[in-house]
């Protein structure tokens, strides 16, 4: 990215990797859906990027506050995956994921990171598809898959002490996304420690995580030994 593109994000809500992003989103979307979607786009005041652009954020901002009631809502109002696009730019494969909270757009989390070539064209045709009907009433939090060496071990674990740790089941786990690629949280201490699965790329082993500014490394062994450990 050159300096004029970073400065001309200082004016432009957004970049043109987002823009094609939320393009390639509205076209597969049902039709009913549609318009509450543009209504939603049209609504962003704010977009955060996280450093690399691993994860970018579309906020509704009024009096300081975040605050879409003016704004229509899908019906669909838990927290649920919406739609994947798969693009290539740059020689490289990418994948973003549009995550809804409460009904409206939240945030895109892509792999690897983009920042690179967020004003860049795109090698090939993009493949988007829906993952969740936003038109569904459907409520609640999208359940996750749980890789099976971690079923194994809740199984294990089951009424013995965790030493603070918070360990998640399909209900409770979140996806993080990292330069590395994107993780389903599986256990966690004091919200900085973390033992994860990587979805994307896979990965067939778990990853520990020290702390946010560290790097996912793999377990070598079993998981038990991270909470016997530490």
């Amino acid at each position: 990215m050159t300096i004029r593109q970073r400065i001309s994000l200082l004016w432009r809500r957004f970049s043109p990797l987002e823009e094609r992003l939320l393009a390639e989103v509205r076209e597969i979307l049902p039709r009913q859906a549609q318009a509450t979607f543009d209504a939603q786009v049209v609504g962003i005041t704010i977009v955060q990027r996280h450093p690399h652009w691993n994860e970018i954020a579309f906020y509704r901002k009024r009096g300081g506050k975040v605050d879409w009631d003016d704004i229509p809502a899908f019906r669909r109002t838990g927290e649920f995956r919406l739609a994947e696009v798969r693009f290539q730019a740059g020689g490289r494969r990418y994948k973003a994921t549009l995550t809804s909270i409460n009904g409206h757009i939240f945030d895109f989390a892509i792999t690897p990171a983009p920042k690179a070539i967020a004003f860049s064209r795109w090698d090939t045709t993009p493949a988007a598809r829906l993952l969740s009907d936003p038109s569904s009433p459907e409520g609640g939090r999208e359940p996750e898959c749980m890789p099976e060496i971690w079923r194994e071990f809740l199984l294990r674990q089951a009424g013995q002490r965790t030493g603070g740790w918070v360990f998640h089941s399909t209900d409770t786990a979140y996806r993080m996304t990292f330069d590395e690629g994107e993780f389903l949280v599986l256990a966690e201490r004091g919200g900085d420690e973390f033992v994860m699965h990587r979805i994307e790329p896979p990965a067939s082993g778990l990853f520990y995580l020290q702390s946010h500014d560290g790097t996912p490394a793999l377990i070598d062994g079993p998981v038990q030994s991270v909470f016997r450990g530490k």
